[in-house]
């Protein structure tokens, strides 16, 4: 499938997935405005594929919001401090981490340890104020969904050699797993990253990026021919829809979390914001 057209919009509004840097946390405390205030960044949308709709969305999370969820993630109660009207929060990853393997769901419902997925999970409490600015930010770009029929938001952890194989995130038959709602879009975004080889793979779809704009290999792996692989780029999201019309999944939109290869300083290790279920099928 070749990509014919090049969509950009700009946009001021909203988060997801993150791959850890190789700078010590311990070198920048994260800001973050006090109130209820949600500044949001200027973002940049690209579509990547028309159908099914996957898109790009450049600077989609701010670098003082990464490091502040990322902080959560690690501690179930970060330590903060009122000063100069912003909270300082210090470096404690290594304290109560709140990590746990990660599920998947089984054919009959049930959450279990499997070999496909290997990562680690952490979920992020939705009273944060800074997770509830996030949580606006996805429910305005898909038109003010109603924030109810959003999951909550998770930072979903690789290490070295830890991957998510190829999987969908809708069911194919939802009442068999005990659910009301299917999955109708994901938002997976990134922040902050450490590899050299690292992302999303869509298997099922293929773009000939010989025709299209150079520029495009910042954000993709031009030289995958036979599938989508979208870079991890600190900051950005990708945001597709997983059903079709009539609330039947996507075959398409299978896909994959790729391990982290070839870091920095330290070991290789991929971290993402996820929020899987960006809007649920009743």
């Amino acid at each position: 499938m070749a990509l014919k057209q090049f969509l950009s919009m700009s946009f001021t509004a909203a988060v997801l997935a993150a791959v850890l840097s190789a700078k010590s946390r311990s070198q920048t405390e994260p800001q973050i405005p006090l109130g209820n205030s949600c500044p949001g960044p200027r973002y940049t949308v690209r579509t990547l594929s028309y159908d099914p709709l996957i898109q790009h969305i450049e600077n989609f999370i701010t670098p003082e919001e990464s490091q502040y969820l990322l902080q959560i993630a690690y501690v179930r109660a970060p330590p903060r401090c009122r000063q100069f009207g912003v909270y300082l929060l210090t470096d404690s990853r290594d304290s109560q981490p709140r990590f746990q393997r990660s599920r998947a769901i089984s054919t009959d419902g049930r959450s279990i340890a499997a070999q496909e997925r290997t990562s680690s999970t952490a979920y992020l409490s939705s009273d944060d104020s800074i997770v509830q600015c996030i949580r606006s930010r996805a429910s305005e770009f898909q038109g003010y969904v109603d924030l109810d029929m959003m999951e909550d938001l998770q930072v979903t952890r690789y290490l070295e050699g830890q991957q998510y194989t190829n999987h969908y995130d809708w069911a194919a038959n939802p009442a068999a797993r005990n659910q009301t709602t299917n999955r109708e879009t994901t938002f997976f975004a990134v922040l902050d990253v450490d590899c050299a080889s690292c992302g999303t793979r869509f298997p099922k779809i293929s773009v000939d990026w010989g025709v299209e704009d150079e520029r495009w290999c910042n954000l993709v792996d031009c030289a995958a021919q036979t599938e989508l692989t979208v870079r991890a780029v600190a900051g950005s999201a990708v945001f597709w829809r997983n059903l079709h019309s009539d609330g039947t999944g996507d075959a398409r939109t299978l896909h994959a979390g790729l391990p982290a290869v070839g870091g920095g300083r330290q070991k290789d290790r991929v971290e993402y914001l996820d929020a899987p279920g960006g809007l649920m099928h009743m």
